[in-house]
């Protein structure tokens, strides 16, 4: 094989696995649908924001894709957002202020309505 064909095939793998990384980040939800990130804006951001937030979450646009398959800071054990067994979710246990959380419940004080649980539910159970 020549060695302008050797370089061609290289570049044409190199491409195909771009492509394919590139697809498997928006399979993940690198696309956060517009429901949710209203959601977070509405209830989360207020806190979950800036260069330190609270337990190094930020759920700001840009940065909620870096929760997916993340672990917990609290719990380390679980993922923040577990595409894989979305019950699971850390995330979910704390907005639904399940017992068995570390630390206390999000968000504070007032708990989030049964439609915007729905929509974060919907959006993990959609990961898959």
């Amino acid at each position: 094989m020549k060695r302008n064909d050797l370089l061609a095939l290289a570049l044409l793998g190199l491409a195909s696995a771009v492509t394919a990384l590139s697809l498997a980040g928006s399979q993940r939800g690198r696309d956060i649908p517009a429901n949710v990130l209203a959601v977070f804006k509405k209830n989360c951001v207020r806190c979950h924001t800036g260069p330190k937030p609270p337990k190094g979450l930020s759920l700001v646009p840009g940065k909620i894709a870096a929760v997916i398959d993340a672990p917990s800071a609290e719990v380390p054990d679980l993922r923040i957002v577990d595409p894989n067994a979305p019950e699971a979710s850390y995330l979910l246990k704390k907005v639904r202020r399940e017992t068995g959380i570390a630390g206390k419940p999000m968000p504070p004080g007032k708990a989030l309505s049964a439609d915007e649980l729905q929509v974060l539910e919907a959006w993990i159970a959609g990961l898959k």
